[in-house]
């Protein structure tokens, strides 16, 4: 991903929801990116697979190239035709939604919506392994439409003809190995009972699992997990989070891993980027970040977060709030709430820029920290050492 910039048009102007990010995944590795409500973070995951909404969302510039596992030539996601992506999307590249009660469809059993994975993305393998080879003219497209649910009412009364019903019946076995398998991979106990139910019947750690084995039913190269513990109680987070580790170690897939809580990222990520008002502002290795943290919005972060050692009294809180990103001007979008803002802050945007190996921060402190005209003991402790 470079340089991209998603807005939202407004009676007020256009929303700047993701301005300039530019962010990279290699395959196997964990990425976690962190932000506080409103950052920016799911837009940049939506628009991954395109999901945005336009309109009222505008893709302005950026580009988002991929490439598959095992193929050499790499595609930008934000400008292939629509059937390209959906040949991607939920096959090559896998999304596990926020809550999982909205992204199930009610209506449908859990076996119906992992059927349509299959049948979308899988139809050849399902034909081969239920070993329909051959049959009259039309019969994989008929096929094709009863695996997804879609046929019409004389397509149902021909499929209750002979020759038609037996190649139903072997699509349907093969279907029901198939996703009872994916379901039993999240540890879901009693697998076929939970594939004939509906998403209310289940508990909402059930459903996250559900999610999990949708996601990851074709295989995807990039698994985006958006949030996927934010309704469960810490004892199912925990389950969860476990699993996604192992099932990425089976599929060797990359993961992009977007949350708010600081603890989990830590805990599941190799690298973490930080977002802030539709900025990228710093990313480094987890090691990195949490020892050494270099953007103030980072130090601050991670100063709210409450330790066993803490002394009772007050959180620590981040003063202010968070800017107004419609037709922002050029400038560092947390100065109006850093300790070490000076006037360069509010005149200029600072870039994302290499200050140790593999670290990157956004921050005029690490250019030129006299010019910024802060006191010396507001100074991060590595940037006091330099100037005295």
């Amino acid at each position: 991903m470079t340089d991209l910039r998603v807005h939202f048009a407004t009676r007020r102007g256009m929303v700047h929801a993701v301005d300039g990010v530019t962010l990279d995944i290699h395959e196997g590795e964990t990425l976690g990116l962190v932000g506080e409500t409103g950052s920016g973070k799911s837009v940049t995951a939506k628009s991954l697979l395109r999901l945005v909404p336009t309109p009222p969302g505008v893709y302005a510039g950026g580009e988002v190239s991929f490439r598959p596992r095992n193929s050499g030539e790499a595609v930008d996601l934000l400008r292939i035709p629509d059937q390209q992506l959906r040949g991607i999307r939920g096959n090559r590249i896998a999304m596990i939604f926020q809550d999982p009660a909205k992204a199930l469809n009610p209506a449908l059993s859990v076996k119906q919506q992992l059927a349509e994975v299959f049948a979308e993305h899988r139809s050849s393998e399902l034909f081969r392994d239920a070993k329909i080879v051959a049959g009259p003219p039309g019969t994989r497209p008929l096929l094709r439409r009863a695996a997804h649910r879609h046929s019409t009412f004389f397509e149902r009364r021909l499929l209750d003809l002979p020759p038609f019903r037996a190649m139903e019946k072997r699509l349907e076995r093969e279907l029901d190995e198939r996703i009872a398998s994916a379901l039993s991979a999240t540890r879901i106990p009693n697998p076929a009972k939970v594939m004939n139910s509906y998403p209310h019947e289940l508990s909402g750690g059930m459903k996250q699992r559900v999610m999990i084995a949708q996601a990851l039913a074709c295989d995807p190269d990039l698994l985006i997990a958006d949030e996927p513990t934010t309704a469960l109680d810490v004892t199912i987070q925990a389950r969860i989070l476990d699993l996604i580790q192992d099932l990425q170690e089976q599929h060797h897939a990359a993961v992009l891993y977007i949350s708010h809580d600081l603890s989990l990222v830590k805990r599941i990520s190799d690298r973490v980027s930080v977002m802030y008002a539709g900025k990228l502002v710093e990313t480094a290795t987890t090691q990195q970040l949490f020892d050494d943290p270099l953007h103030p919005y980072t130090r601050a972060l991670l100063a709210a977060v409450p330790t066993a050692e803490q002394a009772r009294g007050e959180l620590a809180a981040i003063e202010g709030t968070v800017p107004e990103l419609v037709d922002p001007e050029p400038s560092c979008r947390f100065h109006s709430r850093c300790p070490h803002a000076g006037p360069i802050c509010a005149a200029r945007e600072p870039q994302l820029l290499t200050r140790k190996q593999q670290h990157r921060a956004a921050c005029f402190l690490y250019d030129d920290p006299q010019d910024l005209g802060c006191p010396v003991d507001l100074m991060p402790q590595s940037q006091v050492s330099e100037t005295q």
